[in-house]
């Protein structure tokens, strides 16, 4: 099965957005960390996608705040910049951006990673994203079918009715790890199943630190593990990385069955990838096609002066963008693997 990747390189990604005509209109994008597997495939898809007539260049903090706080107050210093486009790196800093921004007439379309309500209550400020509730849940809606009727004696190891998992967590304090985290377990408890958290390890979105997580979850719970929620498919992908290393699975192109099953989100491409070899049971869709093409039509309709009355997608409140997406396994994994 042939899978088109949609990630370049940050400098290749650079050039692209760098190759637009510098005398029209001037857009910038700002995302928190370029090497991040999601958004670099979201940025991928914007550049690739982005109307010829509009000037735009990219800007990655690398995960600092105070980096990304630099970058936008060269650009508001640079002049003539219409919108900017930002996937903050700490959502607390969002109110002070806006107010930057608002002094300079910029109007501000935030994604990916939800600012608090109060930085979302001026003109031409939106927020494009998932609902990450709605994530968490379906991430136990996937499972609950496999510790559900006659299949269920095959996950619960111990026989004792109750699941004993763990989480990989992207950041502490994090709003989206937080409802995903939440939701996730909540989910499960709400439909009738029994759940033992046996560790919850913070690994910050990334595949090296989902393989230390793992490590350490290892040493201690190894043979008790009977499902592992991640709020992220890279780290998911580094803990099934630990386990190929430490040979408790082969390393092949296709394995018929894992220890446990391991859940994720996103739906990257390599993530897919990682269903379509069986070592990810599945992935809740974050859809970064829908939402980038979703930031892109409101780009279009901030720079018209356009109004959101007839908008492709709903718009919440008059400044929220939610994209829903889906539950993926194999059963539906051709589905999505043809967008890419």
């Amino acid at each position: 099965m042939q899978m088109i990747k949609r990630m370049l390189s940050l400098a290749a990604l650079c050039l692209l957005l760098a190759g637009c005509n510098r005398n029209e209109t001037k857009i910038a994008f700002f995302v928190y960390d370029g090497s991040d597997t999601f958004i670099s495939e979201m940025m991928a898809h914007m550049a690739s996608e982005i109307a010829p007539e509009i000037s735009a260049v990219f800007r990655d903090a690398g995960n600092s705040q105070a980096v990304q706080n630099q970058q936008l107050g060269e650009l508001i210093e640079e002049g003539g910049y219409r919108l900017f486009v930002i996937n903050a790196v700490d959502r607390l800093a969002c109110s002070a951006i806006v107010e930057k921004c608002a002094k300079e007439g910029i109007a501000v379309v935030f994604f990916n990673r939800e600012p608090l309500a109060d930085a979302l209550t001026n003109d031409n400020v939106f927020y494009v994203g998932a609902d990450a509730d709605k994530l968490g849940e379906k991430q136990a809606d996937m499972v609950a079918e496999l510790f559900s009727g006659g299949s269920g004696f095959l996950y619960d190891k111990n026989g004792d009715g109750v699941i004993q998992l763990i989480i990989l967590k992207g950041e502490q304090g994090h709003q989206d790890a937080e409802k995903r985290t939440e939701n996730c377990v909540g989910r499960l408890k709400e439909l009738g199943f029994e759940v033992e958290i046996l560790a919850t390890e913070i690994a910050n979105w990334t595949r090296h630190e989902g393989f230390q997580a793992m490590q350490t979850i290892c040493a201690d719970y190894a043979d008790e593990i009977e499902l592992v929620f991640s709020n992220n498919d890279d780290m998911a992908l580094g803990a099934i990385d630990y386990l190929i290393d430490a040979k408790v699975v082969p390393k092949a192109p296709h394995i018929s069955r894992m220890p446990f099953p391991i859940v994720a989100v996103d739906g990257t491409t390599v993530g897919l990838e990682a269903i379509a070899q069986g070592y990810l049971y599945g992935t809740v869709n974050n859809d970064s096609i829908r939402q980038s093409d979703a930031i892109l039509k409101l780009i279009s309709c901030i720079l018209s002066d356009g109004g959101l009355e007839n908008f492709e997608y709903p718009v919440t409140n008059g400044h929220y963008i939610y994209i829903d997406g889906e539950v993926i396994t194999r059963r539906n994994l051709e589905d999505y693997t043809n967008e890419r």
